[in-house]
């Protein structure tokens, strides 16, 4: 996977106990807010959700059951601290979480996962141009923040970006 974009933060809670909160995927009908993931990037993440698997590798769609499109696979690795979303053909989130000496160190990076074959179409892709403009708009950036933040709120504990 070749990485665009690539944030750290704290979370000052003990790293089984991030662990235990960012492997707990709810099921069923959800929104985006009630994953412990950020989806950021994953086409029809907002909205109404669903979400289909478990306990390992998850399945989330949008739109009613009947007419659902994948929105994202979610491979849930807690024994190893990883925690991946692919959305599409080449959009690939990864969550490596290691212990730290304040509580958990989470390396959040968003890449491209294309295979050799299509890899060179996914710099035409807008998806793809909005992430390489990421310094100028800083979108992704405070998608992570928020994300850290709603973590904050949910373990009771301080988390703060480190880069």
């Amino acid at each position: 996977m070749k990485e665009i974009i690539t944030y750290s933060g704290i979370i000052e809670k003990p790293y089984q106990e991030v662990i235990h909160y960012m492997s707990t995927m709810p099921t069923g009908s959800i929104t985006a807010n009630h994953l412990p993931l950020l989806l950021s990037g994953a086409s029809g993440s907002e909205g109404s959700l669903h979400v289909k698997g478990g306990p390992q590798l998850y399945t989330v769609y949008t739109g009613e059951e009947a007419s659902a499109i994948r929105v994202a696979y979610v491979d849930v690795d807690s024994a190893n601290g990883h925690f991946t979303i692919f959305g599409g053909w080449w959009y690939r989130n990864d969550y490596e979480l290691k212990p730290h000496a304040k509580g958990c160190q989470v390396r959040y990076s968003i890449g491209n996962a294309a295979s050799p074959l299509s890899s060179w179409l996914v710099p035409l892709l807008k998806d793809y141009r909005s992430l390489k403009n990421e310094k100028r708009t800083g979108r992704v950036m405070r998608a992570f923040d928020d994300w850290i933040a709603v973590v904050a709120v949910r373990l009771q504990c301080k988390t703060y970006r480190v880069n």
